[in-house]
C-alpha cells in the first residue's frame, strides 16, 4: 500500500514537473514570436557552454547507465553567446537523445571549429529519424507520430532551440540515419579580433 502511494507521488511529480516545463516553453515561445526573446550574450568558453549542459543532465543520463563523452578540439575560440540559454539549447538536445538511447549505451558531444563558428554537436546511437519527418522537426508544435516508433514531446524543443540559436547568428541543423541514430548540430561565430 505504501510503495502503491509513493509510486503514485512519483508519477505526479513527473506529471507535474512536465507541465512546468511545457508551460515554460511555451512562455519562452510566446517571447519569440513577439520578437522579444531576451539574450544576455557574453564572450562565453564553448567549453563553458557544454559543462552547464552536461551538469543539467548528468544525473539522468547516470540512472539510465548512459555514458557521456565529451570530444573537443585542444584550442576553441570564444563565441558570444548568453550562456544559460545557449546551455539549454544543448540540454534539450542531450534530454532528446537521452530519451532515445539504449540503457548502457552512448552519448557523444562533439565540439570543432570551422570557418570562424563553432559547431556544438551531440550524438545518439538510437532508431534514428525517419527522413520524412527530418525537415519539419524544428517547425512549432510538430510532433514525430507515435506509430513511427519514438516518443513525442510537446512540439516545441526544437523550434525555440532554433529561435535562440538564429538569434544569435548561428545556424542549427541535424542528420539522421534510421537505424544507426541522429546527430543534432548548431554553430555559434566565433568572436574575431578588431583591428587597432
Amino acid at each position: 500500500m505504501i510503495y502503491r502511494q509513493q509510486l503514485n507521488i512519483r508519477r505526479f511529480t513527473d506529471a507535474g514537473k512536465r507541465l512546468s516545463k511545457i508551460v515554460n516553453q511555451l512562455l519562452q515561445c510566446t517571447q519569440t514570436e513577439a520578437g522579444r526573446i531576451r539574450l544576455e550574450p557574453v564572450p562565453a568558453s564553448p567549453a563553458a557552454i557544454v559543462a552547464y549542459a552536461v551538469n543539467s543532465i548528468k544525473i539522468a543520463a547516470r540512472q539510465k547507465g548512459v555514458h557521456l563523452q565529451i570530444r573537443s578540439a585542444s584550442r576553441l575560440s570564444a563565441v558570444f553567446a548568453d550562456v544559460e540559454k545557449t546551455g539549454w539549447v544543448l540540454v534539450n538536445f542531450l534530454s532528446n537523445a537521452l530519451r532515445y538511447s539504449a540503457e548502457r549505451s552512448r552519448i557523444i558531444i562533439q565540439l570543432t571549429e570551422k570557418n570562424d563558428s563553432v559547431i556544438f554537436s551531440v550524438r545518439d546511437f538510437g532508431k534514428g529519424i525517419d527522413p520524412r519527418f527530418q525537415k519539419r522537426l524544428f517547425v512549432r508544435y510538430f510532433q514525430v507520430p507515435a506509430d513511427a516508433g519514438n516518443m513525442t514531446g510537446s512540439g516545441l524543443g526544437l523550434a525555440i532551440a532554433k529561435e535562440i540559436i538564429e538569434a544569435q547568428s548561428g545556424e542549427i541543423w541535424l542528420k539522421s540515419t534510421v537505424g544507426q541514430g541522429s546527430v543534432f548540430s548548431f554553430s555559434l561565430p566565433v568572436i574575431t579580433p578588431q583591428p587597432h
